[in-house]
């Protein structure tokens, strides 16, 4: 009896691998610094789902508001579904790198897997005059990522903890938080046949 011992490759449309942003822009919506008035720290942002397996390299912070940008450190950070952080840096906006709208500060890679829900925080504080966008009427993402809803926190002066509380979709997003990502390679596999 023969043995044939034969080695696949799985290409993702055999493409180079490169980096991507979650949310490539978005239109519309108003600037706010703070989600409750008075706070003096709240966390804001969006969830998502991913379509492949992707490797989370940085995390970003909006720098595209009418006050002048980014103007202090704010820690930004990625959340799985059972509330746990999985990632989370402070964005300086004058070490942090610059693609676009946002300010990115590296992380030890995370992978994020399909199946799962994340949320994407970013905290905002009452002392600086950074903001974020709510209600965006219109989102674009990579196409290996999915806008979900925006998140808000369950109160104010939380601090940086995970924002529990869900917009409607049709309410528009909030942005301020993003991230860098590149798609995981498919490792070759081998099978034995007889």
């Amino acid at each position: 009896m023969r043995r044939a011992v034969f080695v696949i490759a799985i290409m993702t449309l055999a493409t180079p691998v490169v980096f991507s942003q979650g949310i490539t822009g978005f239109t519309g919506g108003t600037e706010y610094g703070l989600y409750y008035t008075g706070s003096t720290g709240d966390v804001v942002g969006f969830r998502f789902e991913v379509l492949a397996p992707v490797e989370v390299d940085a995390l970003g912070a909006w720098n595209a508001d009418s006050n002048g940008g980014l103007s202090t450190a704010h820690q930004v950070g990625i959340w799985d579904s059972t509330q746990t952080l999985v990632a989370s840096v402070t964005v300086d906006p004058l070490t942090g790198t610059v693609i676009g709208d946002w300010t990115y500060a590296a992380i030890t890679p995370v992978t994020l897997t399909p199946g799962q829900v994340y949320t994407a925080g970013m905290i905002y504080f009452d002392t600086d005059s950074d903001s974020y966008i709510s209600g965006a009427s219109g989102v674009t993402t990579d196409a290996n990522v999915t806008w979900i809803n925006a998140a808000y926190p369950s109160t104010g002066s939380l601090g940086f903890a995970y924002p529990a509380n869900d917009s409607s979709p049709t309410s528009g997003g909030r942005f301020g938080p993003n991230f860098t990502f590149t798609v995981v390679p498919v490792e070759l596999q081998s099978f034995t046949i007889e």
